[in-house]
């Protein structure tokens, strides 16, 4: 019994050593651990991140992160640009950081910095220069580096193509396109007329493109003229337009059943501007005669290639001054000698007149060879009192031709009378000399046997 007493002496005494020994080491270890969080809660990152984010102003940040943003291209303002963004997006915001654990470490912390929800940078922590040492590998933190999301990420980019005129200067925010930057040499004009687009030759663009672009885009010509943009942005590009400088235009005359081709396109009823049949007016012809047609375009930006033909026949076209195109039908193949006689005739009995004053004989020449009834009949016969106050002119024809015999009917026929004369008229006191190109379009009607001139009218009228 007494030895049983012993033993659990001893056990007590053992129990109370353990307890105690338990005791001091929990002590020293929670002394321990209180020391470690008391040195992690002092080295804390986030510490120094709210005492940076409490110390800069907007200003702070702006001198910080602008030098950072980094550089875009040669048609652009980085420094602007950025500028910009920062007033727009961080300057009035609320700004606040976010760890970037993946990207820190223990010499190193690594804070995203935002404004609102768009990150605008990135703040690094480094140990700081002679700190208060904490053991455990803990230190104090001090700034490191204000880095800024580059700026090509935080704006959106497009892409900015311009069509000009091969060899037309073209500006990009003042800066000229190069030729290396041509994505299409043969680009088609879309705004064209419809006739143009008929042609299957047709004015061409090149096509420049340049991304990516960020800012404000102003493209000019080489005359500085600044060009709207065709449209919005659309799939991430904004399209400009320079179209040529140079625009053409026609005007042609030509009978009706004569092919006009402009540039590949063979003109039709819908491409007709207007009509005439002033030659036969009021003459008895079968069928009225033939009406004489009319084409006109302007703002065409291709050189228009012109030529007309008449069953197969090539045609070449008497050019007025005006630059207008008047084509005939060709001589046909039955065209006798009376009929060239007749023409040839009457214009020399029109010469002799309309040159001489005083002259009596030279009307009736001239009447005799006109059918009586028609208005040209009675012009002349009713010009000869303002013909005695002309001045008398000599005429030298340098160039006189007689073309284009076609024949409306077995007793009607046209033709066209072209001349380039020098003129001197005798006038009051002194002597007047000009030059003059001219031409005339011709009826004739046979009557009783002989061809007589039934309208005369200049090419232009």
């Amino acid at each position: 019994m007494a030895k049983r007493k012993r033993r659990s002496r001893a056990w007590r005494r053992f129990l109370v050593i353990w307890a105690v020994l338990l005791l001091v080491i929990g002590a020293l270890g929670c002394a321990f651990l209180y020391k470690y969080l008391d040195a992690f809660e002092s080295t804390r990152p986030e510490l120094t991140m709210d005492e940076i984010m409490a110390s800069y102003s907007a200003d702070d940040w702006y001198a910080a992160l602008s030098p950072t943003a980094g550089t875009l291209n040669e048609y652009e303002d980085a420094e602007a640009l950025y500028a910009d963004f920062f007033d727009a997006t961080v300057r009035d915001a609320e700004l606040e950081y976010r760890s970037a654990v993946s990207r820190s470490s223990a010499d190193e912390a690594v804070f995203s910095l935002y404004a609102g929800i768009t990150r605008i940078g990135e703040v690094s922590l480094l140990p700081k220069e002679n700190g208060t040492v904490y053991g455990f590998g803990r230190h104090e933190w001090q700034l490191g580096s204000v880095t800024a999301r580059p700026l090509s990420e935080c704006l959106q980019a497009v892409t900015v193509l311009v069509d000009a005129p091969d060899g037309e200067s073209v500006y990009l925010n003042g800066v000229e396109l190069r030729q290396e930057q041509v994505v299409d040499p043969a680009v088609s004009l879309e705004e064209i007329s419809a006739l143009e687009q008929r042609f299957t030759t047709r004015q061409r663009l090149v096509r420049y493109s340049v991304s990516p672009l960020y800012g404000a885009i102003t493209v000019t010509d080489a005359e500085g003229t600044e060009i709207a943009p065709s449209g919005t942005v659309e799939n991430g590009s904004v399209h400009y337009v320079i179209k040529p400088r140079q625009t053409y235009s026609f005007r042609i005359e030509a009978p009706e059943g004569i092919e006009v081709n402009v540039s590949g396109a063979v003109l039709g009823e819908e491409d007709v501007t207007g009509r005439e049949s002033n030659m036969f007016r009021k003459l008895d012809v079968p069928g009225g005669g033939y009406e004489t047609l009319q084409y006109a375009a302007d703002g065409l930006y291709s050189e228009p290639v012109i030529t007309a033909s008449y069953n197969g026949v090539e045609l070449t076209p008497v050019i007025g001054e005006d630059g207008r195109l008047f084509y005939f039908y060709p001589t046909d193949a039955a065209t006798n000698q009376g009929m060239r006689d007749a023409a040839e005739e009457f214009f020399g009995a029109y010469t002799w007149y309309s040159s001489y004053k005083y002259n009596g004989v030279a009307l009736k020449n001239l009447s005799d060879r006109i059918l009586p009834g028609t208005e040209l009949y009675s012009y002349v016969n009713n010009s000869y009192d303002a013909m005695i106050w002309a001045s008398a002119t000599e005429v030298s024809y340098e160039e006189l031709s007689f073309d284009n015999y076609h024949f409306v009917s077995d007793d009607c026929f046209t033709c066209t009378i072209r001349f380039k004369a020098d003129y001197t008229a005798q006038q009051w006191y002194s002597t007047v000399s000009y030059a003059m190109q001219d031409g005339y379009k011709m009826v004739f009607i046979r009557s009783d046997g002989s061809w007589l001139a039934a309208s005369m009218s200049a090419f232009d009228s």
